[in-house]
């Protein structure tokens, strides 16, 4: 008898069957894989802009509702400087000048603006130059109720000078900046300052001033710095608050390039006309995702001139 012999494998269709079934699965491996990264890779940089947005305005807040503090006895001790502003700003502005003209070294990053905030903190009773530590500056020192006589100078009538604005790091990010006075151990040096980063993926900031025309205490209009300056230096005495707006950029390229982003800043009032920092459109790596934060900030403390002390 012969046997018969049987043959056993695959057949090339088989073959090509288990080869397109199994590349199916991987591409669709493959398409999940990247769905899911995508996805992280935008709630983590919508968290981060948040994070990022709601430092800048605390820190920038925390300054500005300080601003214009005095203690009483520092205040109207003989011959204390008469007051100043507690507040003043520059419009498309990048690090001006820490004095009475804060001339602007060049044109503001994208349009930023400047803001200059001037504060005292509290200092112990026995040496007012020395801070008690409940009081600090935008670089998170603790702030005296006076600083150090300067060389040939007069002696400020605040403390410490804080001045919000924004730059470019090397890496080419731009950055929310502050400078704040030098230290000499724990005392303020009047006429010296270093600069520190605040917040990174900062692309704008823009201000508008709230004035107080009559007194009253409330606020008529809001006007830009320039607004401010047009009538006269004294109207910086009667702002009562800030609106700061800042846009924050991501790390991550999340926006589709056809997608041209463009933000509206601060409100604009009725009968008002739209101007350019009322907007912002990103001219460099459109993919990155942005985000505007927004508040108005009222001061605690408004400029002894407005009590008839100037």
């Amino acid at each position: 008898m012969k046997r018969r012999l049987h043959s056993h494998g695959f057949t090339l269709v088989d073959m090509m069957v288990g080869l397109a079934l199994g590349m199916l699965v991987t591409v669709a491996v493959l398409l999940s894989f990247w769905a899911a990264r995508d996805a992280y890779a935008s709630v983590a940089d919508s968290m981060e802009i948040e994070e990022r947005g709601q430092r800048a305005l605390a820190i920038i807040g925390h300054a500005v509702r300080q601003a214009g503090w005095i203690p009483g006895q520092v205040a109207f001790s003989p011959l204390h400087p008469a007051p100043v502003p507690p507040i003043e700003g520059r419009d498309n502005c990048a690090m001006p000048s820490i004095d009475a003209s804060l001339n602007c070294a060049r044109a503001g990053v994208l349009r930023s603006d400047a803001l200059l905030v001037r504060v005292s903190g509290s200092g112990r009773a026995t040496d007012p130059t020395l801070p008690d530590g409940t009081m600090s500056d935008c670089g998170g020192y603790a702030l005296p109720a006076r600083a150090l006589p300067p060389d040939g100078a007069p002696l400020p009538h605040h403390a410490a000078t804080n001045l919000f604005y924004i730059g470019i790091a090397s890496d080419g990010v731009p950055q929310l900046l502050c400078r704040y006075p030098s230290r000499q151990g724990t005392r303020v040096r009047a006429t010296r300052y270093t600069s520190g980063t605040l917040v990174r993926g900062v692309e704008t900031l823009q201000l508008r001033y709230g004035i107080d025309a009559n007194g009253d205490g409330a606020v008529e209009r809001f006007l830009s710095a320039q607004g401010v300056d047009a009538l006269g230096a004294d109207t910086w005495h009667r702002v009562r608050a800030v609106q700061i707006a800042v846009v924050i950029r991501g790390e991550r390229p999340t926006v589709l390039y056809a997608w041209r982003q463009r933000l509206s800043l601060l409100p604009v009032a009725a009968g008002e006309d739209v101007v350019d920092d009322d907007t912002f459109t990103p001219k460099a790596k459109p993919a990155l995702r942005r985000r505007t934060f927004v508040s108005t900030l009222r001061l605690r403390n408004p400029s002894h001139c407005m009590e008839g002390l100037c």
